[in-house]
Parts: structure tokens; C-alpha cells; sequence
């Protein structure tokens, strides 16, 4: 029997979390909408309590317990989000020391210390979100602890989608809104709600090519338990979607889509860029489906799920290097030349003339390509506009250097 929510179920459970949660501003992202030739809304779910939409269905669940269950504590277990959204739910209802969360061993460094300040019992355990929950269900069969799963239950369902009725009512006549998927409690609870409102809304859900596990499973018509590769997206690294929510997403779900690593990368940059908006990878895979244009849109009104902004610095510093790189805005020069010790010098007033920015620079000594009395200087450089870089080879041959990668600097052109 397929599970049935209606929207008063929404609507009251919307009134019941209210006043513990942010209710997240939706912006009109101009840049966005110019590139691609649609009118463009992100929905700020990075700016919500604890740094993503999980707060809302940790406070459904929780809040539905019985008192007298409550009373043994609670366990969960998460990538990072739903961690901190049942951290910080427990916290505002003081039941912090009885919440035991069960993160993977590779979860985002913030994320594990974004779930501890809270002063709940944290486990590292395994390497996927799914190995973590059976470690969960394990400690909430030993000790009696109510489990409070990140995307199978009903309740969080109706958490996550009190998102849609935020969203329904910031902006009208929406044509397509594109929502992350992992375990499917976001997407099938704003999808389950939206299409009661607007049937004629499509809903699409966007998945990290690297864990397609609802994809694989709407190819099979059931969910099923996939290998995976570790993703830039781990909040949605999830290897098999939930029951409960694989029925909801097969009646409200339109079309899914799959964003590389690299697509997710250049969405965390422009939205860093063009907005100012921190992104986590999962958060950005909406923005990037609509930015590398999944289903070929134009001239239509679109809503984006920025889902969460737990990003550490170190991460975020990665992956937009790697952006950068692949946008060919960055690029590193491998000078080779006689040892001389106005080398340096040169190189970086030639760089300096072309008004080009050095991201970092190393000389070595070491290559085995290099005879005698020869160096090597590797300069990497951010580049605004190819004739910089053109400009910078020419400049650099003249001075009687030679570039080790010219033809690949040159393919980039």
C-alpha cells in the first residue's frame, strides 16, 4: 500500500516546527537565469538552523514521539546534515545527552564537528551513509533509543515538505522546480506537496552521477542497493533509496537527472561567485542541473533547492580549485631554463605586465627530464581572458625560456 500524505498532514506539521525553524528566504538568481535562458529562483536552504533543510523533518520526527519512549533518548544516523539536524533538535529540546548520532568514518570534517557541538554522543562508523544506519538500528534495537531515520519515515517526510509550502508561496506558477535526491525524503516530501497544490509543476530530481541509486532504482521500478564512488555531494551519497519514499517519488517525480563531479564543482563556484552563496555539494547538484541545462529548458520558471551550506573551508578550497582548473581560468606554466638567478625575476615580471594574478609558484631541481645546470619553475596562474595567456607564452619563449606544456596550453585556447 502506497503511503499517503495529504496536505493538511503538511500543513499541521508545518505549524507544529514553525517556530522552532528559519523560514529560508527563495532569491531571484539574475546571473543564473541569464545564462541559461530561464527564469531562475534558489530556494536558501543553506541558511536554515544548522545549515540545511534536515532540521525540519529531525523536529517532525522527534516531536511525534511518545514521551514515554522519548524518555530512552533517540539515535540517528547521517553524512553530516540530518546529524546536525537531530543535534540541534535534541539540543533545543534538551534531550542532547540522551542522542547518540552515527556519522561515516570519511564524513566532512565540519560536519562531524558541526553534529559534536551540540553535545550529543557522536560514532564514526563505516564508509557510506548506509553503513552508519545499520550501526544506528543496531544501537536502537541494544538500548531501546527510538531511531530517527534520515529519509524513510513519514514524519521526516512531512518535515522536508513544509519546503514546498514556503516555496509556493514565494513565487507563483512555477513550471519546473529541481530538488537533490539521495534516500528521497526532501524530494518526495516537496514533491508530494507541491503536486497536491500545482499537479501541473513538474518535479525533478537532480542525483550525483557517482551514487545514482534512485536512478538505478526508476530504472528497475524498486529500490536497489548500489556500489557507488565517493562524491563531492555526500550529504546525498546514500546507495539505496528508502521504501516509503521510492513510492512517493514514483507517483510525483517527473524526470531525474545525473550531474558529474566536475558539474557540481562549477555550480559551488558560480554560486560563490555570481551570488556570494556558500554551497555544499549536495546542496548545489539542483543548480547545477539547471546550469549545464539537463533537459534542454528555455523561457522556463524554475525553482532550485539549495539544500544545505556545510562546506569546511578546506573542502570548499578544493573543489573550487578544481572548478577553476577545469573552466581553464586556472592553468600552470612549466618554465624550463638554464639555471640563472634572475629566472625568477623575469618569469614573474612577465606575468606581473600581463596584469595576471600567481596563484602559487615552486622551483625545482628534481625532474628527470632536466639536464645539467637546468631548472624548472612551476607557475600556476588565474587567468581572466585567453589573450592573456596567450600574451604570457609569447612573452615567455621570447625571453629564451621554454614552456614544457605549450601544446597543452595552447589546446585550452
Amino acid at each position: 500500500m502506497k503511503p499517503k500524505i495529504s496536505k493538511l498532514d503538511f500543513e499541521s506539521t508545518y505549524d507544529k516546527i514553525c517556530d522552532f525553524i528559519n523560514i529560508t528566504p527563495t532569491i531571484h538568481a539574475v546571473n543564473l537565469s541569464n545564462i541559461t535562458e530561464n527564469d531562475v529562483y534558489v530556494k536558501l536552504e543553506n541558511l536554515q538552523k544548522a545549515g540545511s533543510f534536515k532540521l525540519r523533518g529531525a523536529l517532525a520526527k522527534i516531536l511525534s514521539i511518545d514521551e514515554k519512549v522519548l524518555a530512552k533518548g533517540i539515535v540517528a544516523a547521517s553524512a553530516g546534515n540530518h546529524s546536525q539536524g537531530v543535534a540541534y533538535a535534541a539540543k533545543m529540546l534538551g534531550i542532547e545527552k540522551m542522542t547518540t548520532i552515527v556519522m561515516p568514518e570519511n564524513a566532512p570534517n565540519a560536519k562531524i564537528k558541526g553534529t559534536k557541538k551540540y553535545g550529543v554522543e557522536v560514532i564514526l562508523h563505516g564508509k557510506f551513509f548506509d553503513d552508519a544506519n545499520n550501526k544506528a538500528i543496531e544501537i536502537a534495537n541494544e538500548t531501546g533509543k527510538a531511531l530517527v531515520h534520515a529519509f524513510n519515515d513519514l514524519d521526516i517526510i512531512k518535515g522536508q515538505g513544509t519546503i514546498g509550502i514556503e516555496i509556493l508561496e514565494a513565487v507563483k506558477d512555477l513550471e519546473y522546480i529541481f530538488i537533490p535526491v539521495g534516500g528521497g525524503g526532501l524530494c518526495s516530501g516537496i514533491g508530494q506537496y507541491v503536486k497536491l497544490v500545482n499537479p501541473n509543476c513538474k518535479i525533478i530530481a537532480v542525483e550525483s552521477a557517482n551514487v545514482p541509486s534512485y536512478f538505478e532504482a526508476r530504472n528497475l521500478k524498486q529500490p536497489i542497493l548500489i556500489k557507488g564512488k565517493t562524491s563531492i555531494a555526500d550529504g546525498i551519497a546514500v546507495k539505496e533509496t528508502g521504501n516509503l519514499t521510492f513510492e512517493i517519488l514514483q507517483d510525483v517525480v517527473d524526470d531525474v537527472v545525473l550531474v558529474s563531479e566536475e558539474e557540481i564543482a562549477q555550480a559551488i563556484l558560480l554560486l560563490f561567485e555570481h551570488c556570494r552563496i556558500v554551497a555544499e555539494g549536495a546542496g548545489a547538484t539542483a543548480i547545477a542541473a539547471v546550469l549545464f541545462n539537463k533537459l534542454a529548458l528555455k523561457n522556463k520558471k524554475i525553482m532550485c533547492v539549495l539544500s544545505g551550506g556545510n562546506i569546511d573551508v578546506t573542502s570548499f578550497l578544493n573543489i573550487t580549485n578544481r572548478a577553476l582548473i577545469d573552466l581553464h581560468r586556472r592553468v600552470v606554466l612549466q618554465i624550463k631554463a638554464a639555471i640563472d638567478k634572475n629566472n625568477l625575476a623575469n618569469i614573474t615580471t612577465i606575468i606581473s605586465h600581463n596584469k595576471v594574478q600567481i596563484h602559487s609558484i615552486f622551483q625545482s631541481q628534481q625532474e628527470n627530464y632536466l639536464k645539467i645546470n637546468e631548472e624548472t619553475y612551476h607557475v600556476c596562474v588565474d587567468i581572466n581572458d585567453p589573450q592573456e595567456l596567450i600574451s604570457i607564452i609569447n612573452q615567455i619563449k621570447e625571453k629564451g625560456f621554454v614552456l614544457n606544456n605549450e601544446s597543452y596550453l595552447k589546446a585550452i585556447l
